[in-house]
């Protein structure tokens, strides 16, 4: 028999660490371009990290994945120059397809085709493979989209990308570019035709449905329930396109799946909608909750307090709420109107104990107390202006407006502190922390210069400072002063002295567009920015660098953001006048490291925040959360293997060379004596602490290079006793040990052998499997065990008799497993630098995280289960989650309403009764959709 027809159109090769957000928008656009209207998607296209069976093996699956594939489009970067599974895959189709059907998209670096040699110019190309050379008679098609770095949302809409992915996807279709764009235009023209036909026959359909509704109540309720399980099936996919496309409507995205929820009766659906929630909260893993003013409070320009608790919204009315940034409701005492406001709030702002709070309006500035509600300042300006920035000194007796001019009022008197300042245009304002300076931006002079005068003496000298990155458009000053942040129209952040005017560090670079407000965190180690850009950035202040991922999801720009008190929060305001919380600790956060760790050779504290890794330099143990080295031992042996004891205060190590193995107690590192001895080993783990059959001591448990695994008793002294000896028959990998020690797991080096013992009676059983198992994690309750493998898929096996089962897969070696602390979630790690987290019982519900690591080498829950975190091998850093325990609840948070019943009709259904998902939270307001 001939073989069958190729199922996919076209296999994507790429580097997820930089092609991340353009592979899936190239996927989309190969996927709907020319699309006929009675068919799912123009062509099928293959990118792994979406369509990747967690049911096959990794290998087996890519390769099956290629031979299915008639087109391979490579994304071409340095970074995929360098990555070996891009290579791999690239190498094989060559090899069995040879290079007739191979396309090219540059997305970064350099591509260079020497006609006289009939090859790339591999001097000046950096972005291919360098197993490409010699593989093409002529020069492939290729299409450049480095360009396309520079644009935030790509689709079929934006010319040149659509240009772009119609010379890719003519070959594909056998049809030349002109052809394909015609075939394109003819396809649209016929679904409008048919559009008015479906219309018509689902209109007879809903009819006849009808009928039947009244004529047997059995089928009635059956078809509610389809229509139910169709309807959320239809808002979950809508839902997921907008999180994907990004469009800035996540909060609508979020309210779909929620009515999904609602309104799906079988478990298949319920289970569609769950998965698609989960990865939803996975996706945007910072927002913690989404707070709109509560019907009833007034909205308008609005800003937060310093402390993010609190914020503060001014109408042209003159009339300024204030409301909580938790609940959405108005606190403390109504506010006295302003008598003259002049039009609409210029600027607003609190003082930094958030007891006062003021407005600048194009002819007066108002002052009100918020605790006793009265207005204690209105003063009237003679010079009106149209833009104007605000601040008040920290004790709040002081207001500054920077508008044609800077003004300084004494909010007491009233009175003009000095001579009005002239300044180019209104900008930006802010009083030191001590309240004795006053920094404020000339707009418009020399690229909008920054200027830094004493309070008590304006006419004086000034530090003043130009940022030759663009035009100045925020300050604000670091916690002790000494420093000021400066935001520019072109979207970059810089620090400065602010008693030189001298640049520190150097220039930080992210936002696409202006930068619209700079916060520190209270120890000033963190910096958070908002821009028009309509992304929230966080930056180590020190390093001048990023701090994970920028936070997206709003459709308006952020005007304020601030850090909670205990700095682990955001708070950003939009200009749709919503507030925004955000997780800062799901980020990253950079180690003191001394060089790249293996998996084997890094371990996380069951209890705080510690992590150990072992190297060629010995042990070393750090913070995870802040960063910093806690201790650092020299082993002059090298380290192999790493283990917590269970309180957290102690590690076990393994030597490399000789197999010692020797306790760290926090003050000393001491050898384990062993008698009799044992052979080298190669790794140990410490037991929990009063087993039964081990009674006095420490237990440790050591895996031997012979094939033993040793039960140690080990007493003050470091003199073990052997409390069990368990025949495992191959060298001992690692080992893993349930909470009640009942259970023990053990993979095997270089072999495919899983081995399970019973704590209890030391039996052991082994269960083969396709591939070497490389690590391993038990449940709390000691009855499920994780395992991954080193073809890159992880098995779930369920009680001590039953088999593993796959449930998840990754493109290369597992290197880490982890349970969180109350069993609902397991976590795994690759070296293909991902993350997969997984409801406990779910067989297909999964998420995949994004670390930014080349490779994963460990993975741990915090004790807490709150957070979930990743450690990256090479890159020595931490990359930290938060978890989400109960999807509902946290995409209700996510939404400030539900759909209001125009809402539903229009976009859920008009048949399905309208429901209230979230409780205590009112329809969204009719404000349009």
């Amino acid at each position: 028999m001939g073989r069958a027809q190729k199922r996919i159109d076209v296999f994507i090769s790429y580097s997820r660490a930089v092609d991340s957000r353009l592979a899936p928008a190239i996927q989309r656009g190969l996927s709907r371009l020319a699309k006929k209207w009675y068919r799912i998607r123009a062509l099928t296209v293959f990118r792994d990290q979406t369509d990747l069976s967690a049911a096959d093996s990794l290998g087996s699956a890519i390769e099956q994945a290629l031979d299915d594939s008639r087109f391979f489009l490579l994304l071409a970067s340095p970074e995929a120059a360098r990555s070996k599974w891009v290579r791999r895959e690239c190498e094989y189709w060559l090899r069995t397809r040879g290079s007739g059907a191979f396309l090219i998209a540059l997305t970064d670096g350099t591509i260079s085709w020497d006609e006289e040699a009939g090859d790339f110019d591999w001097a000046a190309t950096d972005a291919l493979p360098p197993g490409l050379a010699g593989q093409f008679d002529a020069e492939p098609i290729w299409e450049n989209l480095t360009w396309s770095r520079d644009v935030t949302y790509l689709t079929l809409r934006h010319g040149e990308f659509r240009s772009a992915i119609a010379t890719l996807a003519a070959p594909v279709h056998g049809l030349s570019k002109r052809e394909l764009d015609n075939e394109d235009v003819k396809t649209f023209r016929q679904l409008m035709g048919a559009a008015g036909v479906l219309v018509s026959g689902l209109m007879v359909l809903f009819v006849l449905a009808g009928l039947l509704y009244l004529q047997v109540d059995v089928e009635k309720d059956r078809a509610l329930a389809n229509l139910g399980d169709a309807t959320a099936l239809s808002t979950t996919a809508q839902a997921q396109q907008q999180l994907v496309d990004d469009t800035g409507h996540d909060v609508r995205a979020y309210q779909f799946l929620l009515a999904g929820r609602s309104v799906a009766r079988s478990s298949a659906a319920e289970g569609a909608v769950y998965d698609a929630g989960f990865d939803a909260l996975y996706t945007h893993p910072n927002l913690l909750d989404v707070v709109a003013p509560a019907p009833g409070v007034s909205e308008g320009l609005t800003t937060v307090s310093a402390d993010g608790t609190r914020a503060a919204s001014a109408t042209s009315a003159g009339h300024v709420e204030v409301w909580s940034t938790g609940t959405g409701n108005a606190v403390g005492p109504e506010l006295q109107g302003a008598t003259a406001p002049g039009g609409d709030a210029l600027g607003i702002t609190f003082s930094s104990d958030g007891r006062r709070v003021a407005v600048v309006h194009p002819g007066s500035v108002v002052v009100w107390d918020t605790e006793s509600g009265e207005k204690v300042a209105e003063i009237a300006r003679d010079v009106q202006v149209l833009e104007a920035g605000i601040a008040l000194s920290p004790d709040g007796g002081i207001v500054a407006v920077n508008g044609a001019d800077l003004r300084l009022w004494d909010v007491g008197t009233g009175e003009l502190i000095d001579a009005p300042l002239h300044v180019v245009g209104g900008g930006h304002v802010a009083f030191s922390p001590d309240g004795r300076h006053v920094a404020y931006v000339d707009v418009f002079s020399a690229g909008g210069t920054v200027h830094i005068r004493e309070v008590a003496d304006l006419d004086g000298d000034a530090v003043t400072f130009d940022d030759s990155g663009g035009m100045s458009t925020c300050i604000g000053f670091s916690p002790d002063g000494r420093g000021i942040a400066v935001g520019t129209a072109e979207g970059s952040l810089r620090l400065w002295d602010a008693r030189t005017g001298e640049p520190v560090g150097s220039r930080m670079t992210g936002h696409e567009g202006p930068v619209n407000d700079i916060a520190f965190s209270r120890d000033g180690t963190r910096i958070a920015t908002t821009g028009q850009d309509r992304t929230v950035r966080l930056w180590d202040a020190a390093a001048g660098e990023p701090v994970g991922y920028p936070l997206t999801g709003p459709n308006q720009a952020a005007n304020f953001v601030r850090f909670s008190r205990d700095g682990d929060e955001l708070v950003s305001v939009s200009s749709d006048y919503t507030v925004r919380r955000w997780d800062t600790m799901t980020g990253s956060e950079p180690l003191d490291l001394d060089g790249p760790l293996g998996p084997a050779q890094i371990a996380v504290s069951p209890q705080g925040t510690r992590v150990a890794a072992g190297g060629a330099h010995g042990l070393q143990v750090w913070d995870y959360v802040t960063g910093e080295r806690v201790a650092s031992v020299p082993v002059r042996d090298g380290v192999r293997s790493v283990d917590f004891s269970p309180d957290g205060r102690s590690i076990v190590i393994v030597t490399v060379l000789g197999g010692d193995v020797m306790v760290w107690d926090g003050t000393s590192l001491r050898p384990v004596s062993f008698t009799p001895s044992i052979d080298a080993a190669t790794t140990a783990a410490f037991m929990p602490e009063g087993l039964p059959f081990m009674p006095t001591g420490t237990e440790i448990a050591v895996g031997t290079a012979s094939g033993d695994l040793v039960l140690e008793d080990v007493d003050e002294n470091l003199d073990g006793t052997p409390g069990a000896t368990i025949p495992i028959g191959c060298p001992v990998g690692h080992i893993e040990i349930s909470d009640d020690g009942m259970r023990l797991a053990s993979g095997c080096v270089d072999s495919s052998k899983l081995v399970t013992v019973d704590g209890a009676t030391g039996s052991a059983e082994v269960e083969e499997g396709p591939a070497a198992v490389d690590t391993t994690v038990f449940s709390p309750d000691g009855n499920t065990l994780i395992t991954g493998t080193s073809d890159g898929l992880v098995y779930r096996r369920v009680g001590s008799a039953g088999r593993s089962a796959s449930v998840g897969v990754h493109r290369d070696r597992i290197t880490a497993v982890a349970y969180s602390p109350d069993g609902r979630f397991f976590a795994s790690a690759s070296e293909d630098g991902s993350v997969i987290i997984y409801p406990a019982t779910s067989t297909r519900i999964s998420a995949r995280l994004t670390t930014g690591f080349d490779s994963v080498a460990a993975l741990a829950f915090t004790p807490d289960g709150s957070h979930l975190v990743a450690f990256g091998g090479s890159e020595r850093s931490a990359r930290i989650w938060r978890v989400f325990p109960d999807i509902g609840t946290a995409l209700c948070d996510r939404t400030p309403y539900n759909l209001n019943e125009e809402d539903w009709n229009k976009w859920v259904s008009s048949s399905l009764d309208h429901e209230l998902p979230c409780p205590g939270k009112p329809p969204e307001p009719g404000r349009g959709s």
